[in-house]
């Protein structure tokens, strides 16, 4: 009897073990319920085993030992049975602390339940029996089972109550099932103890009935619940993207309902293709290091440019035993692309023909305007009679308002076509300041006007960054004052204050009492071509670009513009630019800059009858303003209109400085040069050849010092600027300097 209720026992232990095990290879370790029931079957499995092996115990010491691991494991299974409770029941932290609490706290018990005082231990005829002496510790342990089970029921009646799905009632009451089966097996066997007879473990039977009854549970729990395995079948057949899975011989296998859609077929069909049925591949697709690799194909039945995905399938030993593929029908997208593609070319090509129009427009305009303001200089040079001396003098003015307009032009394009580039030099302020006060003196002083800077000594004087584009910002807000102010003052105000310790924010406040403009045109003010208040202002010359041009300089150099204005009492234009510092020298008293005195029409200059220069130019015009703007400088002036005649006269003479026509018929300026260079009886190899060009496009001078010109010279071209270039190019022993020309 014995032995057979020992092997019936030890059968129980051996099939709970087994489940167990197979919940811990099967399921997932990262799962809590899986842990759990994996710890609730190995507890239970240890309680039949142990409870078992004190049934063969001849020795009761030996038999103390065993039931004392068994009732090891009863704690043990009963700290499972609740945490799957409370997780499965969902109950509130509160409740849920108290109920884990509660047993975990009851373990106390255990020490004096394996007592030998507090057990008693008999033989029986069917093996080792055992029971609990009447006293405390038996009543504290049987108080603590009733408090366990009357907890579990409360927790499967709460489970009940919220239960919505008829699979969570149906584990509520399983589990109901279970705790009945327990508590009815350990009743028993403690009745029959409190009644002095040794008892059958019955309760070792019972818990195997409840954990066969609890895996069941967890079956139909992990059936009914979406998990990772049976979601990826879900997401597998209801994503829209085509889904192919090929075995290692990339053979068809599956496909979803993406790529049936895709290749108009049904599975059916589709699964008696094979790889290169499908899609025009590389042989090497599948042959890539690494789980993933991306490529581009084309699919044979629609012809669709297509974005094919390719993972690898392993199995538990990492032999490859298949791949998925999954398609993105790029095809849309591609020809989008080239579309664009497309469309920038179209666009580079139409910015490029821009370019060449400002430059040509710049060559056209610029070269009658050259004649047009040489011959006027030279009327102003040599005339006496004064009515056409102020004929010539409103023609030098009209010439330079026109040049303005024609560069303002020239500007906005570049920086519209992104041609415009900021170029950081230092610069000294104090001489920015009184050049701008120069030339804008002579205008403020023809209105009436006032012209007044406003600028404290100790503001830091040389800086870094590009000295042109900060004057031509300045200059065009003072002109722009000074064009609408009819009576009054203008005044510049330089401010400034450190950003950091090299580094200040310089602000130029340009203060008018002009016309002022309305609140509700301030926002249009910055437009390209746009003229605010046309019928009061249409007198005035301009294009409306100057503005527009300031604000995107100041944006192109990080820096702000705001506007302040009270129609009919005038404006407030104020620039604020971030520059680096350099040294401690500072602005100082900005004095009032003598009037030079007015250099006689009929004094150059220098003078050097020695020097020699050849002009090439293929208009005669411009070579006769050259001849005739040096002509009191008395240089030796040789006028060809052609490459080639330049390249005679070289050969045959030598000359100081050659000046040279970009843009030419036949051989052109650039042209000229290299076969100058490469010219074995050049007797001009040491002169300094000057580009002259009427294209003032961005980047053109750098374009020609590339070339190897020395310098270069823009049209139209003014007496006093070709002198000083000269300057710099003659022998000094050629060149005497006139005092008189001031």
């Amino acid at each position: 009897m014995r032995e057979l209720l020992f092997c019936l026992i030890y059968g129980f232990a051996v099939i709970t073990y087994f489940i167990g095990f197979t919940v811990l290879h099967n399921g997932s370790r990262k799962n809590r319920i899986d842990r759990l029931y994996f710890l609730s079957a190995i507890f239970s499995a240890g309680w039949s085993l142990f409870i078992g092996l004190v049934l063969i115990q001849t020795n009761t010491d030996m038999a103390a030992l065993m039931r004392a691991i068994g009732v090891f494991h009863i704690f043990g299974q009963l700290i499972c049975i609740t945490d799957l409770l409370v997780y499965w029941s969902d109950v509130r932290s509160r409740v849920k602390r108290w109920s884990v609490s509660f047993v975990r706290i009851g373990v106390i018990l255990y020490p004096f339940m394996i007592q030998s005082k507090n057990v008693i231990f008999e033989k029986t005829a069917y093996g080792m029996s055992f029971r609990m002496k009447p006293g405390i510790w038996s009543a504290a342990y049987t108080v603590f089972c009733m408090v366990v089970a009357l907890n579990l029921l409360l927790l499967i009646i709460h489970m009940l109550r919220r239960s919505i799905r008829k699979r969570e009632k149906i584990i509520a009451y399983a589990l109901m099932l279970c705790v009945f089966i327990v508590g009815f097996g350990c009743a028993l066997d403690t009745m029959m103890q409190m009644a002095g007879v040794a008892a059958v473990p019955i309760s070792a039977i019972g818990q195997f009935a409840a954990q066969m009854v609890l895996y069941r549970i967890y079956q139909f729990y992990n059936k009914s619940r979406v998990t990772l395995e049976n979601m990826s079948e879900f997401v597998y057949y209801s994503v829209d993207e085509p889904v192919f899975l090929f075995d290692e011989a990339e053979k068809l296998c599956i496909v979803n309902n993406g790529a049936t859609a895709f290749l108009g077929m049904s599975a059916q069909e589709c699964c008696k293709l094979r790889l290169s049925d499908i899609f025009a591949l590389d042989r090497d697709a599948f042959r890539f290091q690494g789980n993933k690799n991306r490529v581009e194909a084309r699919c044979w039945q629609n012809n669709n440019i297509c974005s094919v995905s390719i993972d690898k399938i392993y199995d538990d030993y990492r032999d490859i035993i298949g791949y998925i593929v999954i398609v993105h029908d790029v095809t849309e997208r591609v020809r989008m692309l080239e579309s664009l593609e497309q469309e920038k070319l179209r666009a580079d090509k139409a910015n490029e023909a821009k370019g060449v129009f400002l430059a040509n427009m710049s060559h056209e305009i610029r070269t009658p305007i050259n004649a047009v303001m040489g011959m006027n200089e030279m009327i102003l040079r040599e005339c006496e009679d004064e009515t056409i001396l102020e004929y010539a003098g409103n023609i030098q003015d009209a010439s330079r308002t026109l040049l303005v307009l024609i560069n303002d032009i020239l500007d906005f394009s570049k920086i519209e076509s992104g041609m415009l580039e900021v170029i950081e030099e230092a610069y000294s302020l104090r001489a920015l300041l009184k050049t701008l006060k120069t030339e804008c003196n002579m205008r403020a002083e023809n209105k009436g006007l006032d012209l007044i800077f406003d600028v404290p000594q100790d503001t830091p004087n040389i800086l870094l960054g590009d000295e042109v584009r900060v004057r031509q910002i300045l200059l065009n807000i003072l002109t722009n004052a000074i064009k609408y102010t009819m009576k009054g003052s203008v005044t510049m105000k330089v401010s400034y204050h450190k950003v950091k310790e090299r580094e200040v924010e310089i602000t130029f406040a340009v203060t008018d009492t002009g016309i002022g403009i309305k609140k509700e045109n301030i926002d249009r003010l910055f437009g390209k071509f746009d003229r605010i208040d046309e019928e009061q202002v249409h007198a005035i010359e301009g294009t409306g670009l100057g503005l527009s041009i300031v604000d995107k300089l100041v944006h192109l150099m990080h820096g702000t513009v705001t506007v302040d204005s009270v129609f009919g009492e005038g404006s407030t234009f104020t620039v604020c630019l971030r520059q680096q510092v350099i040294g401690e020298e500072t602005v100082g008293i900005l004095s009032e800059e003598k009037k030079r005195k007015e250099r006689r029409k009929d004094i150059p200059v220098f003078v050097a009858p020695e020097a020699k220069i050849l002009a090439v130019d293929d208009n005669k015009v411009n070579l006769t303003v050259i001849k005739a703007l040096l002509r009191k400088t008395k240089v030796q002036v040789t006028c060809v209109e052609t490459g080639k005649e330049c390249l005679e006269h070289a050969a045959k003479e030598y000359y100081d400085v050659i000046l040279l026509d970009h843009m030419m018929p036949g051989m052109d300026g650039i042209e000229t040069l290299e076969a100058l260079k490469q010219m074995s009886d050049n007797k001009c190899k040491d002169a300094a050849v000057i580009a002259l060009t009427a294209n003032a496009m961005a980047g053109v001078r750098e374009m020609y010092l590339e070339k190897g010109f020395d310098d270069y010279l823009a049209k139209p071209i003014e007496g006093t600027v070709l002198e000083q270039l000269l300057m710099r190019y003659l022998p000094t022993e050629y060149i005497i300097k006139n005092e008189g020309a001031g």
